[in-house]
């Protein structure tokens, strides 16, 4: 397949008209142009020479932006029509939307620089202590509701200590404590400060979890009953030993709610209530707008924006989904070609258990149930009491709303995952645009949002598809099979046979090669690596070798070849200034240390060799491939 499509300059004829097909990929090509930055060499830092002009060509920080303000701008003409007024499946769910919106766009009262607005002080004055509830995490502890590690069909309550980017909320509460004089703020320094303290003692890489009942836990962590009567809405401890929890860093939470049980309880609950404010602080967009509160919604409301972009805005559901599978499919094939030179050396049983994993790789479009009943939809949302006017007792409403949906059934006997109803419904204040993996489900869910020109469409040459999604599939696809992801079955369930591959020589061997250059995640590092390499060989062929090939050109673009075409469309998925470090590397580091490691890239654009930085996990070895027939 790969050497046809590099090879031929002719569009292949489609259902749709030939021009629609020409015009988009001179589109895309012009895009490509207009990024590059020439007085860079392409060998020495490639981000830049493929991105170095977006930010003069572009108004928009990046092309995740870009199409999430077309998104954006789609949903605001439907919220502002009159579409779906007389609506007959989810009246009731098209109501609350456009109310929150309503409330989100017209009320002028703002949060940020509002210390203490009326709302949050009535609020904080009659539920004091209900902030798990009211949806604040990781203050003492991080709570979540997730599936057991050895059985991805059974609900869990998982505890551990917060994550390090809570620590931005506490410099924002101890800001706010320098307004004040009054004698507690003193006492939430300290605090603070001690929280710190224990977490930075007691944080561990891979602390051990421990499965335990609710007694179980009681006996072994001072962690108030209250907690869980608030947050779970019962009173007796039988009804609790029907959950069960997983728990880790287990010596933090033990010393921290000691600690917590004999410290004063008004600087206390002020640290609560200040976190509670900057959680609000946080959420609110900074400015409201039309645009800004879709991205809001999108955020704290997922399954009501997603049913309605889907149902009234979204065209092309079966012409996307058929070009995804298409290239999961071709991702797939090439990676059954890796196994098959078992590069790793796995037994016949850990082989089987890959082999299982990557035919089980299920694909996704959009972040919605499988459930279609429009009275699922309709009630979804029903216990929210969202109104037109109060944009701030919406947003309460939709913290509540969030946490009551992720502990609904908790407490049902054997409470299991209902698959018609699953969707992710995380505690994020920024939807995702960007596909992503879950091992449970072993599933990649590629957002509507992202199904859009620039990042994709499904008129485009097969080039554009299969670099720039191609290799974003092929990044979420390696994640099954790096250092965490391996651990887990074609099912979700943690497994030995996962543990034995992991221990393996030549799967430490690959791990030690990628750790030669530091990274912020070494899992995201393996996932950039591999999924390029994936996307390439899925493209072009394993035994493809670009100095034994004449390129013809393109209809749509005759500078580049095919090879340097597709890496340059790779590399618009990262375009845009640069991000802050948080759970990956810069955008530019990712570009250039993935086509570093590539070996074709050098001979894409004829860069001095050097073969001693190429960390390969699952693909065969180069001598390997040199013995496969070459494409003409």
């Amino acid at each position: 397949m790969g050497s046809l499509l590099l090879l031929c300059s002719c569009l292949v004829a489609l259902l749709i008209p030939i021009q629609a097909l020409v015009d988009i990929n001179v589109a895309t090509a012009n895009d490509i142009h207009h990024n590059l930055n020439r007085t860079t060499s392409p060998c020495l830092n490639f981000w830049n020479f493929a991105c170095g002009g977006f930010s003069s060509a572009s108004e928009y920080i990046d092309n995740f932006e870009r199409v999430e303000d077309q998104f954006a701008n789609a949903m605001v003409e439907f919220m502002e029509s009159h579409l779906g007024e007389n609506d007959t499946l989810a009246p009731r769910l098209i109501g609350q939307m456009r109310l929150y919106y309503k409330a989100c766009t017209e009320d002028t009262r703002k949060i940020h620089g509002n210390a203490r607005p009326q709302e949050l002080v009535n609020h904080w004055t009659v539920h004091p202590k209900k902030f798990l509830e009211d949806g604040l995490n990781g203050v003492f502890m991080d709570e979540r509701v997730d599936v057991a590690a050895n059985d991805s069909m059974r609900w869990v309550i998982q505890i551990k200590m917060p994550d390090p980017a809570a620590r931005y909320s506490d410099l924002r509460v101890l800001q706010l404590m320098r307004l004040y004089e009054e004698w507690y703020t003193w006492g939430v320094v300290e605090l603070v400060e001690k929280m710190h303290q224990l977490q930075d003692k007691y944080r561990a890489e891979n602390p051990f979890v421990y499965t335990w009942s609710y007694t179980e836990l009681r006996q072994k962590i001072p962690i108030p009953r209250s907690f869980f009567i608030e947050l779970l809405g019962a009173n007796h401890t039988d009804e609790f030993d029907r959950l069960t929890f997983e728990v880790s860093d287990v010596e933090y939470l033990r010393e921290c709610f000691r600690f917590l049980r004999d410290f004063a309880s008004e600087p206390k609950d002020t640290y609560i209530r200040a976190r509670h404010y900057v959680l609000v602080e946080q959420s609110e967009p900074r400015e409201r707008n039309p645009r800004s509160c879709i991205h809001h919604m999108r955020a704290h409301l997922p399954l009501g924006m997603n049913y309605i972009y889907d149902r009234f805005i979204y065209q092309n559901r079966e012409q996307d989904t058929r070009k995804l599978q298409e290239i999961v499919s071709n991702l797939k094939a090439t990676f059954g070609v890796y196994l098959n030179a078992n590069r790793l050396q796995l037994t016949a049983h850990q082989l089987a258990y890959v082999r299982a994993k990557l035919e089980g790789i299920q694909i996704r479009i959009g972040n919605l149930p499988l459930e279609k009943s429009p009275e699922f939809y309709n009630n979804h949302y029903e216990s929210a009491n969202f109104t037109e006017k109060n944009f701030l007792a919406n947003l309460l409403e939709a913290f509540t709303l969030r946490t009551r949906l992720q502990n609904d059934g908790l407490l049902e006997r054997n409470s299991r995952v209902d698959l018609r109803h699953y969707y992710v419904n995380d505690n994020v204040r920024k939807a995702r645009t960007s596909p992503f993996y879950e091992n449970e489900r072993n599933t990649i869910t590629v957002p509507m949002e992202f199904l859009q020109w620039p990042l994709f469409d499904h008129r485009q040459h097969a080039i554009f598809q299969h670099s720039l999604l191609g290799a974003v599939l092929g990044h979420e696809m390696n994640h099954a099979f790096e250092q965490e992801g391996i651990l887990f079955d074609v099912a979700g369930n943690e497994s030995p046979l996962g543990f034995e591959i992991r221990e393996l020589q030549a799967f430490r061997d690959a791990l030690k090669c990628a750790e030669e250059k530091p990274s912020v995640s070494l899992k995201e590092r393996l996932a950039d690596l591999n999924g390029l390499q994936l996307a390439y060989d899925s493209f072009f062929g394993l035994a493809h070798d670009s100095r034994k090939f004449e390129y013809r050109p393109y209809a749509f673009e005759r500078q580049f070849s095919a090879p340097q075409l597709f890496h340059l469309s790779y590399a618009q998925f990262f375009c845009g200034s640069l991000p802050p470090v948080i759970a990956h590397d810069r955008d530019d580091e990712r570009v250039n240390v993935s086509v570093g490691n590539l070996r074709q890239f050098a001979y894409d654009f004829n860069c001095e060799t050097s073969h001693s930085s190429i960390c390969e996990m699952w693909r065969p070895r180069e001598e390997a491939n040199s013995n496969r027939n070459v494409h003409p």
